[in-house]
């Protein structure tokens, strides 16, 4: 291995600094420099207190006057500052025997770091490092706060406690495609103005369609209405799941939120017997900032879209191209993996492409036993006797209050609020591929256990709001892509493919003039991937001419009247697969 010097006239300063530490390393043999903890660097950008360990007997480790000597040859390192020499001074002795040294004038981290090592070269020093300034750990006095497990220091909760030290979701919007909202004391001053997308007034019970109104009317039903035999009373479902996400917090009252200082935009898209899909991805493309065809833009567009909601069904098209459009504005889209004990890959629209799919545990730290499993979920976070907002009217809105619910619908808002403290540190916005990968990567294994899968595990708060703070972007899904795609022949499979979740292969295929009809298809072997089409142009997430819906490996695209040349062929993992098969015929 060769090594390589960087050639520095001797008048610059850096010269001099180089010099006086290699004459130290000359003065001092190479074992006795002191060790270096550099941690007190980050998180400020001026530094003027350090902590210097000197060995037991020495003369600094006697008297403050000891160290002078050894405290300005290190200082003779840093170049001039403001035309003047840095200076180094004692201030005092502590009681585990270090001495605290202050400098004439702050440095920065460059800086710093280059006096600390100056420092540890000096023959009596043992140990230097910077005397950071640490600062309380925030404590919220919401009197409700210890019934919400979540929010806990066990190893089932979601950590936030130090998130909130560094995070607490300032300047971040969450859009709540809910029940709508009411008026309650612990939300009401992080409630943006929302829309109400319920197109049916026997469904809104609000005595007209859409409007800019997303106030909750209740969802209730009598017995014999909505299949059920019993009837409901209304759930105020959206209050709770927006209180989960940003409940006002520290204001003496009731509970707390995962991102208190973020803001929610209300969408009411569910009211009496849910909410039919076309008002859902209505909901969805204008929450995140996309145009609604006689509906005013939304001013607030939404960096996080949650949506706890679902059915049973493979992902539909209207809710993919919702759920598209809203990940092409920027938004991660977080949906409740659903509450049937099943693979969450047969409920929509958490098994749509691209959403972050999450499943619910208990304050044991296992899968609840109601929630949905497999290899979409992304990550699991608490969704067992979650305490937030409410309402206690029966039927249309009366007090507020607070109530425990359970379900992924409690889980999946947790995750939003996870997302808006990340957003709120990040040195610039996260796209939602990132927002997903970073979750995955600082994901902790569940303490307890998990049948059928829990994606990368539970969300720890702490980490992941820490990695964006530190301009971390996730893992590469990718990390050897291979650019150059593969011909196919006419009518001539491919077999024996296999890749890992998040991988991508490219095919490409010549399509004659004349042809009448174009069939590409994939299928055999196990696991989940995405076929994609395009004509001319490589596929994206949101730019194909076909895309089938539906989990496994069997797909097939057929473009009649094919445009002739070439079509791009995009294989796109969802989860682990192996013995995949591709082919395209034209005729």
């Amino acid at each position: 291995m060769s090594t390589h010097y960087r050639v520095i006239p001797r008048s610059h300063p850096v010269a001099a600094a180089v010099a006086l530490v290699v004459a130290g390393l000359c003065a001092s043999p190479l074992s006795h420099a002191g060790s270096v903890d550099l941690q007190g660097l980050a998180g400020n950008t001026a530094h003027q207190q350090f902590i210097v360990a000197y060995r037991p007997g020495s003369a600094p480790a006697s008297s403050l006057a000891g160290a002078a000597r050894s405290l300005q040859r290190a200082a003779d390192a840093l170049p001039r500052k403001g035309g003047r020499a840095v200076q180094v001074r004692a201030l005092r002795r502590m009681a585990i025997g270090s001495t605290v040294v202050r400098t004439s004038v702050p440095l920065d981290a460059a800086e710093a770091e280059q006096l600390l090592r100056a420092l540890a070269l000096q023959q009596d020093v043992d140990a230097v490092q910077v005397d950071a300034i640490l600062r309380p750990s925030w404590d919220p006095d919401d009197p409700r706060l210890a019934e919400q497990w979540a929010f806990g220091a066990s190893n089932a909760s979601l950590g936030i406690r130090p998130a909130w030290d560094i995070a607490r979701g300032k300047g971040v919007v969450v859009a709540v495609i809910d029940t709508g909202i009411t008026g309650h004391p612990d939300l009401d001053a992080n409630i943006l103005p929302g829309y109400d997308f319920i197109s049916d007034p026997a469904m809104s019970r609000d005595g007209d369609g859409r409007d800019g109104d997303a106030t909750d009317a209740g969802d209730w039903y009598p017995p014999g209405e909505c299949n059920s035999a019993g009837g409901s009373r209304s759930s105020w479902h959206g209050t709770h799941v927006a209180g989960t996400v940003a409940a006002s917090t520290h204001n003496g009252i009731g509970v707390a939120g995962t991102a208190f200082n973020a803001k929610v935009v209300p969408v009411r898209v569910l009211g009496r017997c849910g909410g039919f899909q076309s008002d859902i991805a209505d909901g969805i493309v204008w929450a995140a900032g996309g145009r609604v065809p006689g509906v005013a833009d939304n001013p607030h567009p939404a960096q996080v879209v949650n949506l706890s909601l679902g059915g049973f069904g493979t992902c539909d098209r209207a809710s993919q191209a919702a759920v598209d459009t809203a990940i092409a504005h920027g938004a991660s889209v977080v949906v409740a993996a659903g509450n049937s004990n099943d693979d969450v890959a047969r409920y929509r629209p958490a098994n749509c492409r691209g959403v972050i799919a999450v499943a619910a545990t208990n304050a044991a730290g296992s899968r609840a036993s109601f929630s949905n499993y497999g290899a979409r979920i992304t990550v699991a976070a608490p969704g067992e006797s979650i305490l937030s907002t409410l309402n206690d009217g029966q039927h249309g809105p009366a007090q507020p209050s607070y109530a425990a619910y359970s379900g992924t619908s409690m889980a999946a808002p947790h995750v939003a609020g996870v997302v808006a403290l990340m957003q709120s540190v990040a040195p610039k916005p996260l796209l939602p591929a990132q927002v997903d990968a970073l979750l995955r990567s600082a994901a902790r294994p569940l303490p307890g256990t998990c049948t059928g899968g829990c994606g990368a595990g539970l969300v720890d708060a702490a980490v992941v709001v820490a990695k964006a703070a530190a301009g971390d972007t996730g893992p590469d899904p990718d990390p050897d892509p291979d650019p150059d795609p593969s011909d196919l022949e006419n009518d001539v499979p491919v077999r024996g493919l296999s890749g890992t979740a998040g991988s991508e292969r490219w095919y490409t295929f010549n399509v004659p003039a004349g042809s009448n009809m174009l069939v590409v298809q994939i299928g055999e072997g196990s696991g989940d991937v995405d076929l994609y089409t395009r004509h001319a142009l490589r596929p994206t997430d949101t730019e194909y001419n076909c895309r089938p819906q539906g989990t496994g490996n069997s797909k097939t695209c057929v473009r009649v009247w094919p445009g002739s040349g070439t079509w791009h062929i995009r294989i796109k993992a969802i989860t682990d697969y192996s013995g995949l098969m591709v082919k395209a015929k034209a005729e």
